[in-house]
């Protein structure tokens, strides 16, 4: 206990910092701004912007200043990480304590792909996938004139009159479009391009196939995981929602990690024309697969193990089942033109593993025949493997996923494990305080949800935004496991003391 309330007073010592470095921002003047950016523009007025895994918002391409460089060097240096693109800087636009502006140009020719389907304002892509920051801090950089539809997904509103001038001072750079790009596949991609191709084809002339597909590919989407988890974690026994946080953590870091370290470009950058759905980073192993394969493969096992009264089901049908719905899954993200064949089996494999990983821990016991999973022990070693992890590449998912793993190891310090797990006894004898409960926690939730976004403007800084939907997630986590079933259990006993 005191441990865990040692980790909530540090963790609340450190929000309150980044909230009172936010609230003062303007209240300490520099001379010298923070960040650099350049603006390149085409002849057409239409200028480069890129969206960032964060906030989802668009900007200008830059960064912060490092102490030993020049703001020119500073322009060039962010430019080059978020997009790929090596430029001239030139001229000076504007300049203030917060940044300093200069218009740019490409040293070399640049293409940009026209996209396949919306995107929710039209733009074409420039393929950052020589960017450092593509895939991790960078989503996706775009080519867009500054309609309005773009300037309400522009990070700095206040900016917008001055970032038509700036635009207007550039001078412009001639683009061109990529039709084709698969001569810079292997050849192994490049026969799965032609996979993809006659696979489309026939998906398109099925429609039976098409809508199965359509519906698949959200066996693999993260709100299906996320509904799962917190569904375990209301009206199961703990031990269901720790398995599925345990394969979820594990999905995201392993998928992720794979990503950046190889660096494959998804199908639809060689040929746009494949692209059926929208998607950024980088394409090996398939996310979906792998996130559909552990939670199905979670599902089945605990049938298997612990439905036998109820459900009459053979190991074999099982396999056959999970990796039928697995499969599928991964099929549509070939028939989205968002993964190769080879994405999809590795994903699947991936996601087999997790699953039995996840399984074995659930069920193994250890001392006074309590479960694994509720172990502080083992959460503490993840915490430390994934911070590990997380200090290696930082990236808001691993940010999150993170602090989503000390919500739970902090709610294990203030949760009586027992055997029977007198949450399962609520819902089971008593409706009244399940009802409560699950109200009580989405209520709790909603409101945890708001709080970061009442605080963030879109003058907020990166770090603090960050910091604001971490310590978000970590209260989450701790009120649905903690907060709402002490509440409840509280409000039931009041109830029949009254009664009685």
């Amino acid at each position: 206990m005191q441990h865990a309330l040692l980790l909530f007073s540090l963790f609340a010592g450190l929000f309150s910092s980044f909230a009172f470095a936010q609230t003062n921002i303007q209240a300490q003047p520099e001379t010298r701004p923070k960040g650099a950016t350049c603006v390149i523009r085409d002849d057409r007025g239409q200028v480069i912007l890129v969206q960032d895994n964060l906030t989802r918002t668009l900007s200008l391409p830059g960064g912060y200043i490092d102490s030993h460089e020049t703001f020119r060097a500073a322009a060039r240096r962010e430019t080059l990480e978020e997009t790929g693109i090596k430029v001239d800087v030139g001229k000076q636009l504007s300049i203030n304590q917060n940044r300093v502006v200069f218009a740019c140009r490409p040293s070399s020719r640049i293409g940009y792909i026209e996209p396949a389907v919306d995107h929710g304002f039209n733009a074409q892509i420039i393929p950052a996938l020589d960017s450092e920051h593509f895939g991790k801090e960078i989503r996706q950089v775009y080519l867009t004139a500054l309609t309005p539809v773009v300037m309400a997904k522009y990070r700095y509103p206040s900016d917008a009159e001055a970032l038509h001038s700036w635009v207007n001072a550039s001078e412009p750079t001639n683009f061109y479009p990529l039709q084709d790009l698969t001569d810079r596949a292997d050849s192994l991609h490049f026969l799965l391009l032609s996979f993809i191709e006659s696979f489309q084809s026939w998906v398109k002339s099925i429609a039976p196939a098409r809508e199965l597909l359509n519906l698949s590919n959200w066996l693999g989407e993260g709100a299906i995981a996320i509904g799962l988890l917190i569904l375990c974690f209301l009206i199961f026994p703990l031990r269901y929602g720790l398995t599925i946080a345990f394969a979820l953590l594990a999905t995201a870091y392993s998928v992720n990690l794979l990503k950046i370290g190889l660096a494959i470009p998804r199908p639809f950058y060689f040929l746009p024309s494949l692209q059926q759905a929208q998607a950024s980073g980088f394409s090996f192993p398939s996310g979906h697969a792998t996130q559909a394969a552990a939670m199905i493969g979670v599902l089945i096992g605990w049938l298997l193990r612990e439905g036998k009264q109820r459900v009459c089901i053979s190991v074999p049908t099982a396999v056959v089942g999970w990796f039928g719905l697995s499969l599928l899954a991964g099929a549509a993200r070939v028939w989205l033109g968002v993964h190769y064949p080879t994405d999809v089996a590795a994903g699947i494999g991936l996601g087999g593993i997790i699953a039995l990983v996840s399984l074995a821990v659930c069920h193994y016991r250890y001392a006074n025949d309590k479960p694994l999973i509720e172990s502080k022990r083992l959460w503490l070693l993840l915490l430390g493997i994934y911070l590990y992890g997380t200090s290696q590449l930082i990236q808001p998912l691993y940010v999150f996923s993170w602090f989503a793993a000390l919500g739970i190891f902090m709610s294990l310090c203030f949760i009586p494990l027992q055997p029977a797990d007198s949450r399962k006894h609520l819902v089971k004898h008593n409706k009244v305080a399940s009802w409560q409960q699950v109200v009580l926690a989405l209520s709790g939730v909603g409101v945890i949800v708001a709080v970061p976004m009442i605080l963030i403007s879109p003058a907020t800084t990166s770090i603090f935004i960050l910091a604001a939907n971490s310590v978000a997630i970590c209260c989450g986590v701790l009120w649905l496991l903690v907060g709402a079933p002490r509440l409840s259990q509280k409000l039931v006993t009041a109830t029949s003391g009254n009664k009685s």
